[in-house]
């Protein structure tokens, strides 16, 4: 199912919100590679930078630097609601200046994942961004909407309060053991994703059986080991498939796959469309993010 609930473009700022219950190649965003705010209702996704899996779920905010686009992944989440608001540099620039803030910088500084659920000034200006791109139009929607982004920008130091940890290290602090080996084993599987050739292997790793390694492992992430692998490699094979010198089963090899006809069903599975059609697109210009 994927619903549009609404979508408009307001001079150099694109507001829309979409439900929908697995990812589709239909954008929602009206700009190719602008800035990004995400704000997710219900459901999940999840945010891949520099090695690293942040959790988008109900509440949260994600800011999305233009300049990271490339190094950034938003994966999974099969089923989720979510406001995504695009900006556009030569609109929202000029008016950043103007209260001397530099939107390149808040962008660069501030691409990541924040918890804002409770966050009573971030709800407000949510809440009535929303009912500007829904309620009536006139000559004065775009500057209110303008204005309302940036309330955001002039008030950033709540975001540094809020910014989430990592998937890795969520919970580690706890005192309970098996959060503390799980984390461990999420950590590790972050950094040889591409090694990794069998739970089996994984288990032996960490001196574990299979089956307690794959139950507690679910319980405490939500994913089974395969699907937090395949998260990864997929997020990973973004990065080759930009570079048309490799070829698809060159690609499946690093990323640790046996097979290519694998890599190309469980990336169909992540993103919908085969490698070979997501470089197309990516050589087109038709690809973002969102």
């Amino acid at each position: 199912m994927f619903k549009e609930i609404y979508k408009g473009d307001f001079d150099g700022i694109a507001v829309g919100r979409v439900s929908r219950n697995q990812d589709f190649t239909k954008a929602l965003g009206f700009y190719h590679n602008e800035y990004q705010i995400q704000y997710i209702f219900g459901g999940q996704r999840n945010f891949f930078y520099e090695g690293a899996c942040y959790r988008m779920v109900p509440g949260t905010i994600t800011i999305i630097d233009k300049a990271k686009i490339a190094k950034t992944n938003i994966i999974g989440g099969s089923s989720h609601d979510r406001l995504l608001i695009e900006l556009k540099e030569s609109f929202i620039a000029p008016m950043c200046a103007m209260f001397g803030i530099d939107a390149k910088s808040f962008f660069s500084k501030y691409h990541g994942v924040y918890q804002v659920g409770e966050d009573d000034l971030i709800q407000e200006v949510l809440a009535n961004i929303e009912r500007l791109a829904t309620g009536k139009k006139d000559k004065m929607t775009a500057g209110r909407i303008k204005l309302e982004i940036l309330r955001l920008f002039l008030d950033a130091d709540r975001f540094e309060r809020r910014k989430l940890g990592k998937l890795d290290d969520v919970g580690v602090k706890t005192h309970i053991e098996k959060q503390k080996r799980v984390h461990q084993v999420a950590d590790y599987i972050a950094e040889n994703y591409d090694k990794i050739s069998s739970v089996t292997v994984l288990a032996e790793h960490f001196y574990m059986s299979n089956a307690y390694l794959c139950r507690i492992f679910k319980e405490v992430t939500n994913f089974t080991i395969s699907e937090y692998i395949n998260l990864y490699r997929i997020a990973a094979s973004r990065q080759y498939l930009m570079d048309e010198s490799m070829s698809m089963a060159e690609i499946a090899n690093r990323l640790g796959y046996d097979s290519l006809t694998y890599f190309e069903r469980v990336f169909k599975k992540q993103m919908t469309i085969t490698p070979l059609q997501y470089r197309k697109s990516i050589l087109k210009g038709k690809v973002n993010i969102v």
